[in-house]
């Protein structure tokens, strides 16, 4: 027999609806689980971008990953050693170049290459390119001579900005070329590529097991987020966040460091010797002699024409 709404009796507690859990401050308290939440998911979201990219059949994706290295390795020691601004700007076209041949997005290229960490390194670099620290010609005053105490005053001059620039150009060349390799190769071949390098192989698995750490850790502290968000029910005072974010992190950590030990005796109980493993072989073709010889061609141009200005 169906039972009667009027026998179902509803705790008074949940009739009352808690105005100061859905609207105010407390919903900004509240939703910090939420954004926390948010931003550990872009971790994976970053691994599954790069992954997406890593497996499509074109430039890039094609060629051996240790020519890649060696190329853009090569090309971040040139765009460190010159100092003219022209070759600079030349150099940054470059892996737009290549990532547009390579089927990146280049609106989510440019924003993660150019627009966060190179505009940093331009706004501190703006106090080192006055005159300060940089003397020349005025170009513009930002304090006119004889005016707080600054005899000569205070101004920008041509080589001041064009040290500004060097810096900016350098970053954002930097973190184009490493995005570059990053989006257009698997991480077990970076690592291999590595090895092949000489570079030792203490160091090549350091940043392996951090490489997997972050996400194992970012795992671990998403459920943690997670269930805090779901059994989180009224206001959330500032003081109780701050002791669960406390408390989370020394959890963390208390968690990675069994986490490492059991692992590393996995890792020796199954045969690791210390050196980086990759599934595929790699071999050296024919596109990756041509990708060599037109970098080449492309540097000794730029460096012709540098002279000849």
């Amino acid at each position: 027999m169906a039972e009667n709404n009027s026998d179902i009796n509803i705790p008074a507690w949940l009739l009352v609806r808690d105005e100061n859990s859905i609207t105010g401050k407390s919903k900004k308290r509240l939703h910090f689980l939420k954004k926390t939440l948010e931003h550990i998911s872009l971790v994976f979201e970053n691994e599954f971008f790069c992954e997406k990219y890593a497996g499509k059949q074109m430039l890039l994706q094609m060629l051996d990953p240790r020519v890649k290295l060696f190329i853009i390795i090569f090309y971040l020691v040139l765009s460190s050693f010159t100092s003219n601004l022209i070759m600079l700007f030349i150099l940054a076209l470059i892996p737009l170049l290549y990532a547009k041949l390579s089927g990146l997005n280049i609106k989510d290229y440019i924003k993660r290459a150019w627009l966060y960490i190179p505009v940093f390194v331009l706004i501190i670099s703006i106090p080192a390119a006055s005159s300060l620290f940089v003397k020349g010609n005025a170009l513009f005053y930002l304090i006119k001579p004889d005016s707080f105490g600054f005899s000569n005053g205070i101004y920008f001059s041509l080589g001041g900005i064009e040290v500004a620039l060097r810096l900016f150009l350098r970053a954002g060349i930097s973190l184009s070329f490493g995005f570059l390799l990053l989006l257009t190769t698997r991480w077990s071949h970076i690592t291999r590529s590595l090895a092949v390098m000489r570079v030792p192989l203490i160091f090549i698995s350091i940043i392996n097991m951090a490489y997997r750490y972050i996400f194992v850790m970012s795992n671990i502290a998403g459920d943690m987020l997670t269930a805090r968000y779901l059994r989180t029910v009224g206001n959330l005072k500032t003081s109780d966040n701050r002791r669960f974010m406390g408390n989370s992190i020394a959890h963390l950590f208390i968690k990675s460091h069994y986490l490492s030990e059991e692992i590393f005796d996995a890792m020796r109980c199954r045969g690791f010797t210390d050196e980086p493993v990759c599934l595929d072989t790699l071999k050296i073709k024919s596109a990756d002699f041509i990708f060599i010889i037109n970098n080449f061609v492309i540097v000794l141009i730029l460096l012709v024409g540098v002279k000849l200005l």
